[in-house]
């Protein structure tokens, strides 16, 4: 049996030339005239403009989303219930409660090695590792890793943020779980249910020779009394209906008021307080973008002269509420972030959940550029298919355990198709994802 899994990695040569276009591009793209969304300032005599048309069927379908749709369970009208991946039926529903307490694997390939374990959400999980390979380069490496030199600063690794050469994993193979570093040794608490994975963190032009053994070995949690505690919360789903959004736009807009154009749709809620939404896009793998051209420089300097990678590029300012994004983050491959990058902005809404704040935000997926047909400069192009990332948001937050209960909501009049403030096409099934996090 075949136990490595070959996950998608860019060549060389496409490396180097987004390197290249990275370098050109970048202080054009930290300017407003590549971020086209950004507007003049709106002057206080401008009336707020009318929302958005809207596409409304007479009875509302929901057809399955882009991409791998989450299962779901429909709870009530306009409510469907997200199964997460630490929940959904496992098909060898032995495979949980039947893996070994040890095992040992061999890392010879760069490939990620399917250990053929799966693993379960809360589980602790102790790894050993040892032996020595030698790069291509004739760096030698040990399980720790070493240090980024100039050079791998243009190359792409399966975690760029762990060291060139250490042992990395992760839990699944969807392309949104986000590695973790294992190293010579240490103790990780599963983030999810699924397939555990390993992986020598390097990049596919560094062949190396030599291998590392890794001894796996799960740890026996101590018995605790068990709390008479109150009972568990319901599930976000059984909080929420269609009519939770009617104050809520559909879409945010170029300008806090006046005749703006309207933009992206609003795709996905969260459910909690501001740390707690900051905890959950660290811990799904998404960094807090700079907020401004100087803050980008810097920061862009000082991790190139550390042998960092940079992906906190700025995004243009869009509005909702008649005010900008209260947070923003980001997804990239360091060397296509110019390009490609998957990318939201948050607001905090007036509504509650539960009691707790809900934020509301619009989730898109860059794939390249395109012309404004406001004003013919040059602005990135989203993918039309946004069910897509918001498929990929949730899954990101699913994989690392950041939420406990999710459902999709379908608004009493949801947002079918429409064109960005660009003048780019998009198409949806109009629901939202809300998730409460934990």
């Amino acid at each position: 049996m075949n136990h490595f899994i070959r996950f998608p990695r860019t060549t060389w040569h496409s490396r180097l030339f987004f390197a290249g276009a990275l370098a050109l591009v970048f202080p054009i793209l930290c300017s407003s005239s590549i971020q086209a969304q950004d507007a003049p300032a709106a002057t206080s005599s401008q009336t707020v403009p009318p929302q958005p048309p809207v596409t409304t069927p007479s009875e509302p379908s929901v057809p399955p989303p882009a991409g791998t749709p989450a299962p779901i369970v429909r709870v009530g009208p306009g409510v469907e219930a997200v199964v997460s991946m630490r929940d959904k039926q496992i098909k060898n529903t032995s495979a949980l409660t039947t893996h070994k307490q040890s095992y040992e694997f061999t890392l010879k390939d760069a490939e990620w090695f399917d250990t053929g374990v799966t693993v379960s959400a809360g589980e602790t999980a102790s790894f050993t590792s040892s032996g020595e390979i030698t790069l291509v380069d004739s760096r030698k490496v040990d399980p720790d890793g070493i240090d980024r030199g100039w050079k791998d600063l243009l190359r792409q690794f399966p975690a760029n943020s762990s060291k060139i050469g250490s042992v990395v994993a992760r839990v699944s193979d969807i392309g949104a779980t986000v590695p973790f570093p294992v190293g010579s040794s240490g103790q990780v608490t599963m983030p999810t249910t699924g397939k555990l994975y390993l992986c020598v963190n390097v990049s596919s032009d560094l062949s190396f020779t030599g291998s590392y053994k890794v001894k796996l070995k799960f740890v026996t949690p101590a018995k605790t009394s068990v709390p008479t505690t109150a009972a568990p919360s319901a599930p976000v789903s059984s909080l929420l209906t269609p009519n939770l959004f009617n104050d809520i736009p559909r879409r945010v807009s170029d300008v806090a008021s006046g005749q703006g154009n309207p933009g992206d749709m609003v795709n996905f809620g969260l459910v909690g307080t501001k740390e707690q939404v900051e905890a959950a896009f660290k811990a799904a793998g998404w960094v807090p973008v700079d907020k401004s051209v100087q803050d980008a420089i810097l920061n862009g300097l000082m991790k190139t002269l550390s042998h960092e990678t940079y992906t906190e590029m700025p995004m243009s300012t869009l509005y909702l509420f008649g005010r900008p994004q209260d947070l923003s983050f980001a997804r990239a491959d360091p060397l296509m972030v110019a390009a490609e990058r998957h990318h939201l902005r948050v607001w905090q809404s007036n509504e509650t959940v539960g009691g707790r704040p809900l934020w509301v935000g619009s989730a898109t997926h860059d794939i390249g550029f395109e012309k404004d047909q406001r004003n013919g400069k040059v602005t990135h192009k989203i993918d039309p298919e946004i069910d897509k990332e918001r498929q990929y948001l949730l899954q990101s937050f699913d994989a690392a355990g950041a939420f406990s209960s999710a459902a999709y909501v379908t608004p009493t009049d949801p947002l079918l198709t429409a064109k960005t403030a660009t003048g780019g096409s998009f198409q949806s099934d109009g629901r939202i994802v809300v998730m409460e996090l934990k």
